[in-house]
């Protein structure tokens, strides 16, 4: 997958801190209808089937999208994986641990409640080393979230280290048809992650499957969010705001930002460092509708991660800009 910069505005209703804290029931859809959040989606059919398997076959493997929710207010980050299918349903017959003819002719298991190696994880990299700093997942080896299967794909590994009880939050996973989805929650959220101006970037990468399935329905996916907190957001916010990657992007000394209004009106488009210091203000005034290209100029600022916000009416939008001097 294409690594690239996401942000939904959705027309969602986003309530204050103390108004609203997420249930998981383990139905992605539901539980995150009331609030704003950034997604990441993922084609339908891009995993693997075997050519015995009926036409139309939609695995319970194949990821349709991520979402993220950033509550500064509670200090968490809100996560939630949706499936096409019954998550874990390796060969798409509706039910867990019913495994189809076809599958088991070819040697494979479809394994109820993601027992033995079934797994679904996602992992993180808030600093983007290219390292994971957190793995959370589910697997039948370990009740305590500590180990996820991971084979054929050209990314690192997953691999859980201790469990880290300061940042675990709930974690639901229900694998039935009407909640086939999987949800997490990372506590204690600034302590793991840089936030500037209430946004915070970072990199994740989705792994669900079993190598017990016969290679059936693996799916693996890659991205990059930035994600804004919208704790004092509390009316609709309707979408027509669009914040578009710079480029170029790392750059040195200059940088074009585009930014597309659907109505005109008020904005600030300004640029912080990691201190969460603003160190430049490119737009604060009345824009036109339409689209803008705005010029940042960074010759006498040091080398480094910046975070470029946009600011209006129809809500808030951030993205991350590296200067490479």
């Amino acid at each position: 997958m294409v690594r690239k910069f996401v942000y939904s505005a959705l027309g969602l209703l986003a309530f204050g801190p103390s108004a609203f804290a997420l249930a998981y029931t383990g139905d992605v859809s539901a539980d995150f209808s009331a609030v704003s959040y950034v997604q990441d989606l993922d084609p339908l059919g891009d995993v693997g089937l075997a050519g015995n398997a009926p036409p139309g076959t939609i695995s319970g493997w194949d990821v349709e999208r991520a979402v993220f929710n950033l509550d500064l207010a509670a200090d968490q980050l809100n996560v939630g994986l949706e499936f096409y299918g019954i998550a874990g349903d390796a060969d798409g017959d509706g039910g867990q641990g019913t495994t189809s003819l076809w599958l088991a002719a070819n040697g494979g298991i479809d394994l109820p409640g993601l027992a033995s190696t079934e797994s679904i994880c996602i992992a993180f990299d808030f600093d983007q080393d290219g390292g994971w700093d957190v793995v959370a997942g589910n697997s039948g080896y370990d009740a305590l979230h500590q180990v996820c299967v991971h084979t054929g794909f050209s990314i690192h590994p997953f691999a859980f280290g201790a469990p880290l009880p300061a940042h675990q939050g709930p974690i639901v996973w229900i694998g039935t048809a009407a909640a086939p989805d999987y949800e997490l929650t990372l506590n204690n959220f600034s302590a793991l992650a840089t936030i500037v101006a209430n946004s915070t970037c970072f990199d994740y990468a989705v792994f669900a499957g079993s190598y017990q399935d016969d290679g059936v329905g693996e799916d693996a996916m890659l991205g990059t969010v930035c994600i804004t907190d919208d704790g004092n957001v509390e009316a609709q916010m309707p979408a027509g705001i669009d914040l578009l990657a710079a480029h170029p992007n790392p750059f040195n000394p200059a940088t074009t930002l585009e930014l597309n209004l659907a109505a005109t009106g008020q904005a600030e488009l300004a640029i912080f460092n990691l201190a969460g210091q603003k160190v430049a203000t490119l737009v604060d005034g009345m824009l036109e509708a339409g689209v803008h290209q705005v010029r940042f100029d960074a010759a006498s600022l040091p080398s480094g991660l910046y975070v470029a916000r946009l600011e209006t009416a129809l809500g808030v939008q951030a993205t991350r800009l590296i200067l490479a001097k």
